[in-house]
């Protein structure tokens, strides 16, 4: 098969995503730098859902942006790591998963919770029951359908899937606490228009990828 051959076929795979598969609009984008151990573990860029989860999606960015009574993410900690499952920060109060706050209050009520968690990557809302939302939020590190329902997701992990399963692999205690801290080092927005963010695009890229098919930009004159 010549290279244009392949890269027809190739956009016709990431068509057939656009068409058919699963998709959200992207809102805005918040990046996170997590370090351990005082080495860096990498970059988190999540892309936010806006348009299905507003009320999340406002109190997130603030509490990165702009903090609450003088708190950002930056300096909490991932609090729970449960490998095969999810890793879980956010608790700008206590630091131990006990702690909730928002600009809304101590708990504000769920938005988006038919999104299923069938992938990794997914940025959800921690909580103790319905409308019980605050500052902790989760990502997803595999599919973990039980969720469904019962949590808010309101973003996706759009770069830096490594840097979750670095987060992944550090070493806890039997309660699931890391041994070392996980720590938010630096957080921001990346500013972005909206767009449609398709998540089978990743694993059809991936796929091209292996497949030895060019993803850089060509021209044909067909």
């Amino acid at each position: 098969m010549n290279i244009k051959n392949l890269l027809l076929f190739g956009l016709s795979l990431l068509h057939c995503s656009a068409v058919e598969g699963l998709s959200f609009t992207v809102t805005s984008k918040i990046y996170m730098d997590v370090k351990h151990q005082k080495k860096s573990l990498g970059r988190i860029v999540f892309g936010l859902f806006g348009k299905n989860s507003p009320k999340t999606v406002t109190n997130f960015r603030h509490i990165c942006l702009r903090g609450i009574n003088g708190s950002t993410y930056v300096g909490s900690t991932f609090h729970r790591v449960i490998n095969r499952f999810l890793i879980q920060g956010g608790d700008i109060i206590n630091g131990d998963g006990t702690g909730s706050t928002s600009i809304y209050g101590d708990y504000f009520e769920d938005e988006d919770t038919e999104i299923e968690h069938n992938r990794p990557g997914y940025l959800g809302m921690a909580n103790r029951g319905p409308d019980t939302n605050g500052c902790q939020f989760y990502v997803t590190t595999v599919a973990a359908q039980w969720l469904n329902g019962k949590h808010t997701v309101f973003g996706k992990v759009l770069e830096g899937i490594d840097t979750i399963y670095a987060i992944e692999d550090v070493k806890t205690d039997t309660d699931d606490v890391p041994l070392h801290p996980v720590i938010i080092s630096n957080c921001g927005e990346i500013p972005t228009e909206p767009f449609t963010f398709y998540p089978d695009d990743f694993k059809r890229l991936g796929w091209i990828k292996a497949a030895g098919i060019p993803v850089c930009s060509y021209v044909f004159n067909f």
